[in-house]
């Protein structure tokens, strides 16, 4: 089930102002698609923007008179939205997916991103404006084939209709509205302000991680130009880019990639860990030493602590490989294999009894078969040695 917060902002403080003129120098930046390696992929057909966002002419019908009664009561627009919202998705459940307004409604789930389309569809059936916050609460991490994603959180800004001032030079500072936010029960901090071109690229590029994982590289390559329209100085755009090249056997073109989102500062860690990654297939030990040295003061997701406790477990340092373990299962408490490792340590350690824990737990949550059946072996193993 999913549960909704909002917040409600009040117009509070009006200033008089002038207009200015700010100039301002730009300096010439290469972008994306100028490094992309055209000639390995086939540009195929991806959702169109408004697709996206279309609504079934039933659920909009349904919506607007939902609308129309809620303003007889005086309602305001904006708190429309999210009292609608709160009828409807009840008992909607978080899923992965990145989905459509049409497909979250069929299927009654999705993530944050699918809520936020969402919400934006129904924001547009009533001519609302929005903007949005991305936010970052306990990280969401999962691997597929070796790529690591991190997902932060969505929550949507839905400005009440605008009210006809009588003076043109006063300008509105603060502007009321709705803030909603889809997962309330996790703690959740501001990181950066978003806007529509923020929520459209990350649609299509969530889509071309996924195509990644997948080995649909052609897709990916379709979806990642899609999102780079919206959103051409991405960070993690380049770094799916990277990946992208990289899979196809470019590693020249991802080392451009890479190298050109650093001179352009557009950073983060994980595009810093995959071009460490690539640095490592070219056997460019300096650039990897350069690199490593980036990540040396950055946080470390899970995968990154169950690779250093896997190297602890291997020279001797149980207690070492425990401690790594056990932050990595805080910070991402649903990864199976994390349970498999504390539970090779705590075996090493003599503690049966928790060893039988942690491989029940790492069952529970492991969604691979092969895998799964590995740890039930060794589950059923310790148990006939008792």
């Amino acid at each position: 089930m999913i549960f909704i917060k909002i917040v409600i902002s009040i117009t509070f403080l009006f200033l008089v102002g002038c207009n200015t003129t700010k100039v301002q120098q730009v300096e010439q930046q290469v972008g994306l698609e100028q490094l992309l390696n055209h000639s390995l992929f086939n540009k195929l057909d991806t959702p169109s923007e408004h697709s996206i966002f279309e609504l079934p002419d039933a659920e909009k019908e349904m919506f607007l008179a939902y609308a129309e009664n809620q303003k007889l009561s005086q309602i305001r627009d904006d708190r429309i939205i999210y009292n609608y919202l709160e009828s409807q998705i009840a008992n909607f459940k978080y899923h992965g997916d990145t989905l459509t307004s049409a497909q979250t409604l069929k299927r009654s789930q999705g993530n944050c991103i699918s809520l936020a389309i969402l919400t934006q569809s129904y924001a547009q059936a009533l001519g609302l404006e929005t903007s949005f916050q991305e936010v970052t609460s306990k990280p969401i991490y999962a691997k597929e084939n070796n790529v690591v994603y991190v997902a932060n959180h969505f929550r949507t800004k839905v400005y009440a209709p605008k009210v006809e001032k009588k003076d043109d030079n006063i300008i509105e500072f603060f502007r009321a509205g709705t803030l909603i936010d889809y997962f309330p029960t996790r703690r959740s901090f501001y990181s950066s302000s978003a806007d529509y071109n923020d929520l459209v690229s990350k649609f299509y590029s969530n889509l071309a991680a996924i195509a990644l994982a997948d080995k649909q590289l052609d897709i990916a390559y379709s979806l990642i130009l899609q999102a780079n329209k919206f959103t051409p100085n991405d960070a993690e755009l380049f770094n799916i880019a990277g990946i992208l090249h990289r899979r196809a056997g470019d590693l020249q073109s991802a080392k451009n990639i890479y190298q050109t989102a650093l001179s352009n500062n557009e950073i983060s860690i994980n595009l810093i860990s995959n071009y460490q990654l690539l640095a490592k297939k070219l056997g460019d030990k300096e650039l990897v030493k350069e690199l490593t040295s980036q990540l040396v003061n950055k946080e470390k997701d899970p995968y990154e602590l169950l690779v250093i406790a896997k190297n602890n477990l291997q020279a001797g340092h149980a207690h070492q490989a425990k401690a790594h373990l056990e932050q990595a299962i805080t910070k991402a408490p649903y990864i199976a294999e994390l349970y498999l490792e504390l539970a090779k340590v705590r075996y090493q350690q003599g503690n049966i009894k928790q060893t039988q824990t942690l491989l029940e737990k790492a069952i529970e949550l492991e969604r691979d078969n092969q895998k799964l059946d590995v740890y039930q072996a060794k589950l059923l193993s310790l148990q006939m040695d008792k």
